[in-house]
């Protein structure tokens, strides 16, 4: 049995628990039924980013499952996003596909004294280091050389990602060539409820 998940939404908690109550999910079905175990998680990812820790914690969740993983950039993989990618162990994108790398940024309103500001900061700081250590471990660049461009901003192409180390190969064939025993999830972005006529797809299974 083989878990695809088309991750097509922002990384924020509601989209991180889908993805990861998903794959619990597969998992322990095939724990019940060990002759159709989950032998491949696949996430096809196109996201403009989200939430660095929602991010991270799928990023780790992801790399203590025993079951193979397969990441495909498919879009555009910004932000957070890069760290549900990174959590592949194999890590395919198809050649439009492009990767956006950059510090941690907070958005914000009202009237704050130093001391939340300072507090703010230093959060960003550790995000962006952990964010940093994520790079740096699947694509064996020094963790120096990685906040250097991941606090300028750095846009790659595919190529420019395999050439890092990032992406391990360019994908241009189909990779799912048999859909028997596949369980789907699609995440999506909700869709506004004041258009009529359409349901929000946030979470779809087959």
């Amino acid at each position: 049995m083989k878990a695809l998940i088309n991750f097509y939404s922002a990384v924020n908690e509601n989209t991180i628990n889908n993805l990861l109550n998903f794959i619990t999910q597969q998992i322990h079905m095939g724990t019940k039924n060990p002759a159709n175990a989950l032998d491949e998680i696949i996430i096809q990812i196109s996201s403009t980013g989200g939430s660095s820790d929602h991010g991270l914690l799928a990023f780790n969740y992801l790399r203590q499952i025993n079951v193979p993983k397969t990441t495909i950039g498919m879009g555009n993989v910004d932000s957070a996003a890069v760290m549900i990618y990174a959590a592949g162990d194999k890590r395919l994108a198809m050649p439009s596909c492009r990767f956006l790398l950059h510090e941690a940024l907070t958005s914000l309103t009202g009237t704050f004294n130093g001391t939340k500001l300072h507090e703010i900061a230093n959060l960003n700081e550790r995000i962006t280091k952990d964010y940093c250590k994520v790079i740096s471990k699947v694509t064996s660049k020094p963790l120096k050389t990685v906040e250097k461009k991941v606090k300028t901003g750095q846009v790659m192409s595919s190529d420019d990602a395999k050439h890092y180390g990032l992406v391990q190969e360019l994908q241009t064939d189909p990779y799912i060539k048999n859909l028997n025993n596949l369980n789907v999830l699609v995440i999506n972005n909700p869709i506004p409820t004041s258009i009529p006529g359409q349901k929000n797809n946030n979470q779809i299974e087959s």
